[in-house]
């Protein structure tokens, strides 16, 4: 079964079926009009960081609003063998990573190498991570499968999920306490000789577990990378405890409470959660 693989730290990557293209097409149909005055992978890494933030949060915007977006993703997660009656998914991440953005002040902290379990995430959360435009090798993001059930040295114990939404949550570039952010990261860079670059165009996805240790590359490719970010959960992983166990993660919260039936909108139950939460804890 392949969520069975995800979690023992297997990735997988393909083409979206056809049915689901009205999903890619709406999302760079959004970018189009929002970057109208010339191709956006050009025009968005010639920009000020400010106004890039401006119009990137006009897009999110409207992929937020766009409640019929989810649906075109059913044929996707069926492929899977997921069923969308049991799914959870938090916000739908859209990220523009313009060309040379590493050499900007306060650019360290995207590239910071982590688990999403040391942002309070949970720890059978899967990934799904789509390019929406052309990604080349080495200005994605790497992996490093060596550490799946390696622990590292981290400093996730100073992650806490109810500070972090107070001071702005993901994807926040604007907020009066935006300097009292923790992002955690290992306390020494990752010695993996099996590390490996994802990349990838428009209609392709790739697919892994959030326990992976995984980072953003540097983008020398010369211009913006456009991609989406969608993290889910089976309710029946969550209410039976499966999935990867807890290495070295000692943040505090959960991201549970933000994940929402792909359906219904609805929230797991506050003692589900709360059982898987305490059943992750290291001790």
């Amino acid at each position: 079964m392949l969520l069975e693989s995800l979690f023992a730290g297997e990735t997988f990557s393909g083409r979206f079926p056809n049915p689901s293209f009205s999903f890619l097409n709406t999302i760079k149909q959004y970018i189009n009009e929002e970057f109208s005055e010339g191709d956006p992978v050009v025009v968005s890494s010639q920009i000020s960081y400010f106004e890039l933030t401006r119009r990137m949060k006009q897009i999110r915007t409207r992929i937020y609003e766009d409640q019929s977006l989810k649906l075109y993703l059913f044929p996707l997660f069926e492929s899977f063998d997921m069923d969308p009656d049991d799914l959870y998914v938090d916000l739908f991440r859209l990220r523009c990573v313009p060309a040379g953005f590493h050499m900007a002040s306060g650019s360290e902290s995207v590239l910071y190498i982590h688990r999403d379990p040391w942002y309070a995430n949970p720890e059978n959360q899967i990934n799904l991570w789509i390019p929406i435009t052309l990604v080349k090798p080495g200005a994605g993001f790497a992996i490093y499968p060596s550490y799946f059930s390696t622990p590292i040295s981290n400093n996730s114990h100073l992650f806490d999920y109810s500070h972090w939404m107070e001071t702005g949550g993901f994807q926040a570039s604007t907020h009066s306490r935006l300097a009292e952010k923790v992002f955690p990261k290992p306390d020494a860079f990752p010695n993996d000789p099996h590390r490996f670059s994802v990349s990838g165009d428009f209609g392709d996805y790739f697919l892994f577990s959030s326990h992976h240790l995984h980072g953003t590359e540097e983008n020398n490719q010369g211009f913006s990378r456009f991609s989406l970010e969608i993290r889910l959960v089976l309710g029946e992983a969550i209410r039976n405890h499966r999935g990867p166990k807890n290495t070295d993660n000692h943040s505090t919260g959960t991201t549970l409470f933000d994940m929402k039936h792909i359906k219904t909108g609805e929230i797991l139950s506050q003692d589900i959660i709360q059982n898987y939460v305490k059943s992750s804890a290291l001790l």
